[in-house]
C-alpha cells in the first residue's frame, strides 16, 4: 500500500484557497488602511485591484478588491467589499495557511466591528501530469475523467481524441458540500472561476519586474498540457441566513473544510499516483 499521509515529496498540488463570504460592508474602502496596517507585518505587498484591470493600463474605476502579499509573493489576500480569499501557490502545511487566515480574518473582524458571514470554503487544485506511457486513468479513477464516448467524441474537430470536458461529482453532508472535479482542458492553468484572484500572483511578479515580460519559468502557474487534467477538491459550507461568527469560530470552521477535502483527495487518486507522489 502507498504512503497517502503527511507531505508528498512531489505534490502535484498548484494552488489552495480559502474563502470567506459575509454581507457587503459599503464602508470598506476606508478601513482598507486600518485593514493593512494590522497585516503588512505578514503581508507587506499591497495594491489595488478595478475590475476588468489590465496591469500597465490606466484604471478607469474605483478600486472594487485590494490585495495583500507576503515578501515571496507566495500567499496573497484578496479582500472586497463581501469576500475574503487567503490562496497560496506555495502551500504546504495547513497550520500555516490557517495562521495566516486567522490574521487576515481577525483584522478585518476587527476594523468592520464584525462579519456576518454568508459562507466558507477550502479548495485545492492538482495539476496531475502523466509520465510518458501513462494516461489519467493511471491516475484518478474512470468515474472521475469526463465521459469518453465515441459518439461524442465523432462531434469534435479531432476525430479519435477524447473530447476536452469537465467532470463532477458533488456530495452534500447538510450542511456542507463536497465538489470533486476534473478539469481536462489544454492549456488552463487554474479553474475558470478562480483565475481572477489567481491573477494577483501573475500581476504582483510583473509589478516587481518593472512590468517588463519575463520567461515562461518566472511565471506563477504553466498550462495544462493535452494528457493532462486538473483535481479540484472544493469543500463549501453555506449559511443560507449571515451569522455573526467570532474569528474562533470561522477558523474552526475552516479546518473542518481542509479536513474534508484533504480526506477527498487522499481517497480519490489511485495507489499509482501516490507512489509517483511520494518520489
Amino acid at each position: 500500500m502507498s504512503e497517502r499521509e503527511g507531505v508528498l515529496s512531489r505534490a502535484p498540488l498548484i494552488y489552495a484557497l480559502s474563502v470567506l463570504r459575509f454581507s457587503t460592508i459599503l464602508l470598506m474602502p476606508k478601513l482598507i488602511p486600518v485593514i493593512q496596517h494590522a497585516i503588512r507585518h505578514a503581508m507587506p505587498e499591497f495594491f489595488q485591484l478595478a475590475k476588468g484591470h489590465v496591469f500597465g493600463m490606466p484604471q478607469s474605476s474605483e478600486p472594487n478588491s485590494w490585495a495583500f502579499l507576503d515578501r515571496e509573493l507566495q500567499y496573497s489576500c484578496v479582500l472586497a467589499n463581501d469576500h475574503l480569499i487567503l490562496q497560496s501557490i506555495a502551500y504546504l502545511h495547513f497550520d500555516r495557511h490557517v495562521e495566516l487566515f486567522n490574521t487576515c480574518v481577525d483584522a478585518v473582524q476587527n476594523a468592520t466591528g464584525g462579519l456576518d458571514v454568508a459562507g466558507m470554503g477550502m479548495r485545492y487544485v492538482d495539476k496531475i501530469e502523466p509520465r510518458l506511457g501513462e494516461s489519467l486513468h493511471d491516475y484518478l479513477p474512470e468515474a472521475l475523467l469526463p465521459l469518453e464516448n465515441p459518439g461524442i467524441a465523432r462531434l469534435g474537430t479531432q476525430p479519435g481524441k477524447p473530447p476536452l470536458g469537465i467532470s463532477t461529482t458533488t456530495y452534500h453532508f447538510d450542511p456542507q458540500f463536497l465538489h470533486v472535479r476534473c478539469w481536462r482542458q489544454p492549456g488552463m492553468w487554474v479553474p475558470d472561476d478562480v483565475v481572477d484572484p489567481a491573477m494577483v500572483f501573475e500581476i504582483a511578479r510583473q509589478a516587481r519586474a518593472g512590468g517588463q515580460r519575463f520567461a515562461q519559468s518566472t511565471l506563477a502557474f504553466s498550462q495544462l498540457s493535452p494528457a493532462g487534467a486538473l483535481l479540484d477538491t472544493d469543500a463549501f459550507w453555506p449559511l443560507p441566513v449571515p451569522e455573526r461568527l467570532a474569528t474562533e469560530e470561522i477558523v474552526s470552521r475552516l479546518r473542518h473544510l481542509h479536513t474534508m477535502a484533504n480526506t477527498a483527495f487522499r481517497n480519490v487518486a489511485t495507489e499509482h499516483a501516490f507512489n509517483v507522489w511520494n518520489g
